[in-house]
């Protein structure tokens, strides 16, 4: 038998041992500390649901802030959409997972997406995974193909389909595609989910809607043309949000104070055109506006103000380029200038112009023709003097300056060497005088005849 000190000795041992074991088991744990637990897919229509309480909470908060007199951050990223129904027998069957206790930060292990059995699950799954690319691939596959073994079986689970399609088409940051995928699942829904589908399209537009006004709002140059078009862009959105929601006032009022704005905007941008005297681009823009059946009748008055403006404004642009064009001996650039004022003239009635404006703008066209008229004449190219000298004659300018006019007139038909073309242009004198009757006195206009009636017994006329 052992003796007592022995058995002491190998209680030693023992305890060393252990000790060791124990040591070991601290610097090289046989197990982890804190085991990784696994999460199992959840089913799409829970993960849309929670993601739908979580939207409508924060659209709760944003309208309230509103409200209060806040104006809420404007947010680039695309508007988030409500809950989408879907299949019951599309589901994944999973227990509820206990609640468990928060865990110290860990390295994440990305797993890749399981592929379930119903093509919308596994859109949605793979658009919760930032893959949209493959959601919008996989959908259009299985929604044009009516042979593809995924096709959704039913109505419902088209529609639902097609809503995840509109949330992976936000993420590319394509609204317009996505609006339209919305579109085709309001149009696919059976009724009692047709409002679901009809709330997220109004929720897309407004979204989008805001960021365009946030955007309008910051651009530095308010009047510009890229910043009316962005509101105008709004409008056009939250009226497809309006016709998806018509009983949602809070975005009827947005429509409309939206409207407000591109009026406002609108007009400022034509009153930079005009101070810039880019009459066309505004007389566009204004034509644009009053032709908006949109358009506020308060409004219609003062636009159509303007555009009359636009026309009084190139008219006398275009007179003065002439007038310099003459100066400058540019004889074409100034006849295209003329003619395109002529025209302009043409589409005005009476009371477009005030007398004063016409009188001044029918002087500056005579005294262009009449100069070229006399130029064309000083240089000896007779028959092309014609033309302008008979034109100018057609002004209202007064006695004294149709005299000057005719005078230059005759000398060119007296010089004019194709007889047939100062036959037609004595015509066109004589009936610019029998026209000036009742402004002409009875002496001059006996003077002015029997000159003219030399230069046609000269044409043999």
């Amino acid at each position: 038998m052992l003796s007592e000190e022995a058995l002491i000795v190998l209680a030693g041992f023992g305890a060393c041992g252990l000790l060791m074991l124990g040591v070991m088991e601290l610097i090289w744990p046989t197990r982890p500390r804190h085991p990784v637990r696994l999460r199992r897919p959840v089913p799409a229509h829970r993960a849309l649901a929670a993601r739908a309480a979580r939207v409508q909470r924060a659209s709760l908060l944003q309208r309230q802030g509103l409200e209060l007199g806040r104006s809420p951050q404007p947010r680039r990223a695309p508007a988030s959409l409500p809950p989408v129904p879907l299949p019951v027998e599309a589901a994944v069957a999973v227990a509820e997972l206990p609640e468990a206790a928060p865990l110290p930060a860990e390295p994440v292990h990305i797993v890749e997406v399981v592929r379930v059995g119903s093509v919308v699950d596994e859109c949605f799954a793979l658009q919760q995974s930032g893959r949209f690319g493959e959601v919008v691939e996989l959908a259009t596959a299985a929604l044009g193909d009516p042979d593809d073994a995924r096709r959704p079986a039913d109505a419902h689970a088209t529609a639902a389909l097609w809503s995840v399609v509109a949330l992976a088409r936000q993420g590319l940051g394509e609204d317009v595609e996505a609006r339209e995928a919305l579109e085709a699942a309001v149009a696919w829904a059976p009724a009692a989910d047709r409002p679901t589908y009809q709330r997220q399209l109004a929720a897309l537009a407004e979204g989008v809607a805001r960021r365009l006004l946030a955007e309008a709002d910051q651009h530095p140059r308010g009047e510009s043309e890229e910043c009316l078009e962005a509101i105008r862009s709004a409008t056009g959105w939250l009226e497809h949000g309006v016709a998806a929601m018509p009983g949602d006032t809070a975005l009827a009022e947005l429509r409309l104070d939206a409207q407000q704005t591109l009026w406002r905007t609108c007009e400022r941008a034509v009153m930079a055109f005009l101070q810039r005297q880019e009459f066309r681009a505004a007389r566009r823009l204004l034509r644009e506006s009053l032709d908006d059946p949109r358009f506020p009748s308060g409004r219609v008055d003062a636009f159509r103000e303007l555009l009359t403006g636009t026309f009084s404004g190139e008219i006398g642009q275009l007179t003065a380029q002439a007038i310099r064009s003459v100066q400058d001996a540019r004889d074409a650039d100034a006849l295209r200038a003329l003619q395109r004022a002529e025209m302009l003239m043409a589409t005005l009635n009476d009371e477009a112009l005030s007398a004063k404006r016409r009188e001044e703008v029918d002087r500056r066209l005579w005294w262009a023709y009449s100069k070229l008229g006399e130029r064309r004449l000083e240089a000896g190219e007779y028959e092309t003097a014609l033309e302008p000298l008979v034109h100018a004659l057609g002004y209202d300018v007064g006695t004294e300056q149709h005299e000057e006019t005719r005078a230059l007139l005759e000398r060119a038909l007296e010089g004019a060497v194709d007889r047939e073309a100062a036959i037609v242009y004595c015509d066109k004198l004589w009936a610019r005088l029998r026209g000036d009757n009742e402004t002409l006195a009875g002496d001059d206009l006996a003077g002015v005849s029997d000159r003219t009636q030399r230069l046609f017994e000269t044409l043999d006329r």
